[in-house]
């Protein structure tokens, strides 16, 4: 159970607010695809959902300009890794495949996996057992589920 503390933590609550909208994300891409946009019509139409976002952003706190070139290499780096993991993404979800969106989803959520164990081996992060017994249930779960 969640323990008090957690509750009272912005972090908790963006983190729910993000899975509510990425879990809608997906249905929407599964729609889409479903409704006969190709996987790369959606990668393109996808980014012109995110100006309303970003105008709203630029609007509301008028960051300032990154200037750092580090800044700029990871961001853009995101970017461009963020769109080949999309493009892949749509392209599972296309019909033509008939694969099931549960187990698609459930799959492409091991992304945290990948990122632990590249936090271990690139970044020299430790973890506590019960940190791996938990990347042990979530690895398994995944198997389970795709039956």
């Amino acid at each position: 159970m969640l323990s008090l503390p957690a509750l009272k933590a912005k972090w908790f609550w963006y983190s729910l607010l993000c899975v509510l909208f990425w879990a809608a994300w997906i249905i929407f891409s599964k729609l889409g695809t479903s409704a006969g946009v190709s996987d790369r019509a959606m990668q393109f139409i996808f980014p012109f959902g995110a100006l309303p976002v970003v105008a709203v952003l630029l609007l509301a706190k008028r960051p300032a300009f990154e200037k750092s070139p580090k800044g700029i290499f990871y961001g853009t780096a995101n970017g461009v890794l963020s769109g080949i993991g999309g493009l892949a993404l749509f392209a599972a979800l296309s019909p033509q495949h008939h694969w099931n969106t549960a187990v698609i989803t459930a799959v492409t959520a091991l992304y945290p996996l990948v990122t632990v164990l590249l936090a271990i081996t690139v970044l020299r992060e430790k973890l506590t057992w019960l940190q791996v017994a938990g990347l042990g249930f979530a690895a398994a779960a995944i198997i389970i589920f795709s039956f």
